[in-house]
């Protein structure tokens, strides 16, 4: 193909690439009014099937967000929908698939992009195993308290991080009590006076 050719390969898929722009901004309204329409009529609705019909677009919703984000995000959403199971890459890629993501900007396969992705992923974040003779499944780290095995409600312990660490001292996850309030508060008054 000579130079000319490539040049009106260029401007086609230009001229198409635009239409599919306005055609995704008139989509992106038209969505807008349905979830407007669903959620008024979902209103006179008793209260149980109101529910199930809002839960039913927020997961449309959940979906299309995923469709729009960075492949660890996407990752890690795939992940804590389905805490407490082991997934392969494989299974990870296969639901990625199925929820539209679009691995058009990466420039190896898929499940390559996935296992390296998972690899990387903070220990704090997901437990490993391997199964099906030696391949490697991930699982999301639900926050758990590790001195009691209870759900940790993350707003106390992140207030209690901030309160126990001293300047300069970073210890995410603190295995001692927490502070009694009236210590903090004491030591907090003591503070100015204290030489440095």
């Amino acid at each position: 193909m000579d130079d000319a050719h490539y040049l009106t390969l260029i401007h086609d898929a230009i001229a198409k690439l635009e239409k599919l722009q306005r055609d995704r901004e008139s989509i992106e309204a038209e969505v807008m009014k349905l979830e407007q329409l669903i959620a008024a009529a979902a209103n006179m609705l008793p209260d149980d099937t109101k529910d199930a019909a809002m839960q039913w677009m927020s997961n449309l919703r959940e979906l299309s967000r995923l469709r729009d984000v960075g492949l660890t995000d996407a990752i890690r959403r795939v992940l804590r929908q389905r805490a407490g199971d082991w997934l392969t890459a494989t299974n990870v890629r296969d639901r990625l698939f199925s929820l539209g993501f679009d691995f058009t900007a990466y420039s190896t396969n898929p499940l390559a992009s996935i296992s390296t992705t998972l690899r990387r992923m903070k220990p704090e974040e997901v437990d490993t195993t391997t199964v099906d003779g030696g391949v490697v499944a991930y699982r999301w780290k639900r926050l758990v308290d590790r001195v009691t095995g209870t759900q940790r409600n993350k707003d106390f312990w992140a207030m209690y991080d901030a309160l126990s660490r001293k300047k300069g001292d970073v210890v995410p996850g603190r295995l001692t009590p927490p502070p009694r309030l009236a210590d903090v508060t004491e030591e907090s008054a003591r503070a100015p006076l204290k030489k440095k």
